[in-house]
């Protein structure tokens, strides 16, 4: 991902597992008011890390982000520990076919 987008140690970064106390915190009267989709305002790009179990596709806050990003037409990538899904290191398995039935 650093190579492939050209990111400098300068690029900010929002990380939504760091950045959010996601148990208590406050999201707000509804949901454009809640953090999560502030932040996906003000970028152009989402990327989501699945683990080989695609345990991230069970969450309702990765599925609000990724429709949002979606809908915003915004770019949207998926990656593994092997790569970015789709390339020739994560094209295939398990993993890869739980992200193809996903329907968000």
């Amino acid at each position: 991902l650093l190579r492939g987008k050209h990111l400098s140690v300068h690029t900010s970064v929002w990380v939504c597992t760091f950045a959010i106390c996601q148990f208590g915190e406050s999201f707000g009267s509804s949901l454009k008011d809640c953090p999560f989709l502030k932040a996906l305002n003000r970028v152009d790009l989402t990327v989501l890390v699945v683990d080989r179990d695609a345990d991230s596709l069970t969450r309702c806050w990765c599925a609000l982000e990724m429709h949002h990003t979606i809908s915003r037409d915004k770019d949207l990538e998926l990656y593994t520990s092997f790569g970015q899904v789709g390339s020739n290191r994560a094209s295939s398995g398990p993993l890869v076919d739980a992200i193809r039935r996903w329907d968000i």
